[in-house]
């Protein structure tokens, strides 16, 4: 499916392109199940039995999402779900909708405890997916998929089953949006052109100091820079300084994009993180990030409010700024690409939903999951809520938020199923998905794209290390302490957690998959 890394752009599959004829042509997945158990043995009686919806018992899907703070009009939208589900699979959903900045700590709390619940969001940046995979908490999924979910197998092309899979197996769903990674920034446009600061010129953190300085000059009650411990820099910079991460966003080990021989290097050490923390340092100490930035979940309501001027974006998207317009209360925005676009395992499993070991209808969460990829009306109603009450449809067939609604995840239709049933934000163009598959296409593939790293040989290390990050690395990224003194404690403390050992295992597993696959 894809060219050689000598390439220099990788594309998708016709499977993308036949997308937005809403008709994708099916990539096979393995059909291998888990540690020698069928994943099919942990369904109920009633599952296996189940062949149409009269069959199906009255169930209760929880789902756990990392999208902001609940919504308040949640339980009106649920209701219209809630109606919809009943009728197609005898089902109703409970969202539990947890701040960004919280949503790690949260979930590993959930799991912990054993509490039931049947979904939850897990990407390489929050819920970590491989060390959920390594701690059991999530079911293989390959058997399910086959019986319970048509159309997310017509749809998702082979490289996103590919990335998912830890040990060959299948643990969690991709969701279909845009798979290109590209590092991007969003500014409030006012203060951008009040201000003379073009984003499209920046190509390094320092590029954005003077417009910060001049917000925090110029502007009252105006935050210059929204970093907080949800939004942090170095993560949402990764690309633009060259590196693509092997077993997780804060986990120890990346390669350089670029790099043929794939040479596995310890982030933390690098010159660029050390930069980037000074950087960051200096923008803290002259007041142009929050001083409780590490222990702000978001500021999704500053941002409504008008009391943002920039926040790093991520991952650009064609319409980004639409989106972006939305999230910063109508305000128009800048929202500017600052890398290049690469596709890496990585993106693929940016954002996925996986299935609990705690669940006691696994088949009914696939087979809701399988629904949001194929019923546009319920996919609308969980991302925008009910029309003329939370949206309103406009002339031209373009949909806007209607203000202190109560209800609003047009930023975050990206963690529900398919995002290409999305409707279109006022502003955005009709040929958004067109534009989003060429991004796709033009992306260029990472050295180690299809890779996916099996956490198992180094279970305790990762953990320890896992520890260690957690401790140090918010109140590094968001500038709270002096780099000059908590790097090198944070460096000390990785070593004596295993990380070389980690590190090493990280080389050897990517040395034997490109053997392997003989690149």
């Amino acid at each position: 499916m894809y060219k050689s890394k000598k390439s220099k752009a990788l594309t998708l599959t016709a499977g993308l392109l036949l997308l937005i004829s809403s008709v994708l042509s099916g990539c096979g997945k393995s059909n291998s199940t888990a540690d020698g158990s069928s994943a099919t043995s942990v369904a109920s009686s009633t599952q296996q039995a189940a062949t149409t919806q009269g069959t199906l018992e009255p169930y209760e899907i929880k789902w756990y999402i990392d999208a902001g703070p609940q919504q308040a009009d949640i339980n009106t939208v649920q209701e219209a779900l809630n109606k919809q589900l009943k009728d197609s699979i005898n089902a109703t959903v409970n969202i539990v909708s947890v701040d960004f900045g919280n949503y790690d700590q949260k979930m590993q709390m959930v799991i912990a405890s054993g509490e039931k619940f049947d979904l939850c969001f897990t990407a390489n940046w929050a819920n970590n997916y491989y060390q959920n995979v390594n701690k059991g908490a999530f079911l293989p999924l390959d058997d399910l998929l086959d019986q319970y979910a048509p159309t997310i197998n017509a749809t998702l092309p082979k490289i996103g089953w590919d990335a998912a899979k830890v040990k060959g197996k299948i643990y969690a769903i991709p969701n279909y949006q845009i798979w290109a990674m590209t590092n991007d920034i969003v500014v409030r446009k006012d203060l951008a052109d009040k201000y003379k600061f073009d984003p499209k010129t920046v190509t390094k953190l320092e590029d954005l100091t003077p417009f910060f300085e001049n917000v925090k000059k110029g502007e009252q009650g105006i935050t210059p820079n929204g970093v907080t411990k949800g939004c942090l820099p170095w993560g949402r910079t990764l690309v633009m300084n060259g590196f693509d991460e092997i077993a997780g966003r804060d986990v120890p080990g990346v390669i350089r994009l670029g790099d043929a021989d794939t040479k596995v290097v310890n982030q933390f050490e690098s010159e660029e993180f050390k930069n980037n923390l000074k950087i960051v340092r200096d923008w803290y100490e002259k007041g142009y990030i929050r001083k409780d930035a590490a222990t702000l979940s978001d500021m999704e309501a500053d941002k409504k409010a008008g009391k943002v001027a920039f926040q790093f974006g991520g991952n650009y998207s064609p319409g980004a700024d639409v989106g972006g317009k939305a999230q910063f209360g109508g305000n128009d925005v800048y929202d500017v690409p600052v890398s290049k676009s690469y596709l890496l395992t990585s993106s693929i499993i940016a954002t996925m939903t996986a299935v609990s070991k705690t669940s006691e209808d696994p088949a009914r969460a696939v087979m809701f999951y399988d629904l949001l990829f194929k019923d546009k009306t319920l996919y609308n109603t969980l991302t925008f809520g009910i029309e003329d009450k939370h949206y309103k449809t406009n002339s031209d067939g373009t949909i806007e938020m209607i203000k202190n609604s109560g209800y609003d995840y047009s930023g975050a239709g990206w963690e529900f199923g398919n995002q290409f049933n999305a409707k279109f934000l006022k502003g955005q163009a009709s040929n958004i998905w067109d534009e989003t598959v060429k991004l796709n296409n033009s992306a260029e593939g990472s050295p180690i794209l299809g890779f996916s790293f099996d956490p198992e040989p180094v279970k305790t290390e990762l953990a320890n290390c896992n520890s260690v990050v957690s401790e140090y690395s918010i109140m590094l990224q968001t500038g709270s302490v002096d780099p000059d003194k908590r790097l090198p404690e944070f460096l000390s403390k990785l070593k004596s957690a295993g990380v070389d050992k980690l590190l090493a295992e990280e080389q050897k597993q990517i040395d034997q998959w490109k053997k392997d696959n003989g690149k």
